[in-house]
């Protein structure tokens, strides 16, 4: 998650938002269902590597 992160600002030149991350997680794990906990941690990992 966190080299996406770095991989998506580096072409883009900012940061992802929380629910392209999201998508990116459930896209990685074949579209299963994310819970809130999983959500708040993808969100932490977003907020640290900002």
């Amino acid at each position: 998650m966190a080299d996406w992160i770095r991989e998506w600002r580096k072409c883009r030149d900012e940061n992802p938002s929380i629910d392209k991350c999201v998508k990116f997680v459930q896209w990685k794990l074949e579209d299963s269902k994310l819970s809130d906990s999983d959500k708040r941690i993808i969100e932490s990992i977003l907020l640290y590597e900002s």
